[in-house]
């Protein structure tokens, strides 16, 4: 007979098994070895990672809760596509969290310690600027900054669900290539609005940033 010990044990064994796989698998659909269509089959992810097919099943409907699988016939999870309108809806996302987040912070005072921090990271963007992938990532590090300032942990649990879909669009070539040195320039007209606590130049900045980027999907997809 098993004892309620035992049984809480095995559960407690199995959450764990479940987040290991869950996350294993998150990161594979963002780094493209699982693509966009990818039938995700409850067997060859548990040989993969030599579990059963429990926690591998839990894994993927956690993925599944948060976008990144869907289900079709004969509860297949397959991975989500890539399509205009999530892609519209997440940098509508950033366009209303990021201003915010400005907004606040130059009306508490604190901007010269956000540009500060934002300084660093403006300096190992500079330092990528040829691999497009790293540069990407010290950009959005540089978003999360913003975001992350505020310290409110329920934007912030979010707000990391936007980074990792943006990296997702990098990885599959979704994201527009533009020019290293303009995005560069952009991020130091935010800083230097920062520095000087000017709201109206900072959510200009920030406004402009976005509105590049906006108008390129919406133009692909009238085309």
């Amino acid at each position: 007979m098993i004892s309620q010990t035992q049984n809480d044990n095995r559960q407690k064994k199995d959450q764990n098994l479940s987040s290991t796989v869950y996350e294993a698998i998150k990161e594979k659909i963002i780094n493209g070895e699982f693509m966009p269509g990818s039938i995700l089959m409850e067997r060859s992810i548990g040989d993969e990672f030599g579990v059963s097919r429990t926690p591998v099943r839990e894994a993927l409907k956690r993925l599944s809760q948060e976008g990144w699988v869907d289900w079709e016939e004969r509860r297949r999870a397959v991975v989500s596509e890539i399509t205009s309108s999530k892609i519209m809806q997440l940098l509508t996302l950033r366009e209303m969290i990021e201003p915010f987040a400005i907004k606040k912070i130059i009306e508490g005072g604190l901007s010269q310690v956000l540009a500060g921090q934002l300084a660093g990271v403006y300096h190992d963007m500079s330092g990528a600027k040829d691999s497009p992938i790293d540069f990407m990532k010290y950009d959005m590090e540089f978003h999360t900054k913003i975001v992350q300032f505020m310290d409110l942990p329920n934007l912030n649990t979010l707000w990391q669900k936007i980074c990792e879909d943006m990296m997702r669009l990098v990885m599959h070539a979704v994201y527009p290539r533009r020019d290293p040195e303009v995005i560069l320039e952009e991020h130091r007209k935010i800083i230097d609005a920062l520095w000087n606590s000017d709201e109206e130049n900072a959510l200009g900045c920030i406004s402009g940033h976005f509105s590049v980027i906006m108008d390129y999907f919406k133009n692909k997809n009238n085309k």
